[in-house]
């Protein structure tokens, strides 16, 4: 197989930047007020992927975890649950409630193509579980049809509050 030419100038171009990665266009996240999303289709049928991630582990903006999602054995999972078992013991608030930081979270991602934007191509959109049920109610309502085609599906005008703002 031959070399990835276009992956060693992204090498080049990250250690050329101090390691910082350059910005990943296909990540999606609403702003405030409304914007017009279409979801679109995925190969298997389901545009609406689950992930569970850890977060407030370290710097990082989210840790997938392989418990949850695959089987696996995940340390963080472990050291949450002995640290909630713990505080339970022990009559601490403080040991489970930082446990339940680290406790896996339910993430869903879905295609989308962003109305204004489509010269961007299509995104990811992350979201949570009350976006997601009301996404699920939108495909299960034959008023709407299937949301998801290219031509025919129905575009969604999502208003976005930034919470704690008017």
């Amino acid at each position: 197989m031959a070399i990835n030419l276009e992956a060693m100038r992204a090498k080049l171009e990250q250690s050329r930047n101090g390691g910082k990665k350059q910005q990943d266009n296909t990540k999606w996240r609403p702003q405030q007020g409304d914007q017009t999303i279409r979801i679109m289709p995925s190969s298997d049928g389901d545009p609406f992927k689950e992930f569970h991630f850890h977060y407030n582990v370290g710097k990082n903006p989210g840790i997938l975890c392989p418990k949850r999602n695959h089987g696996e054995e995940c340390p963080i999972c472990d050291f949450a649950s002995k640290l909630w078992r713990e505080g339970v013991e022990n009559n601490d608030d403080t040991a489970k409630r930082e446990a339940k930081k680290l406790f896996a979270r339910k993430r869903y991602f879905s295609p989308i193509l962003v109305r204004g934007e489509e010269s961007k191509g299509v995104r990811v959109w992350s979201y949570g579980k009350t976006a997601y049920e009301t996404l699920l109610s939108y495909v299960l309502d034959p008023d709407y049809g299937d949301l998801t085609h290219e031509e025919t599906g129905t575009d969604i005008v999502m208003t976005y509050t930034i919470p704690g703002t008017p």
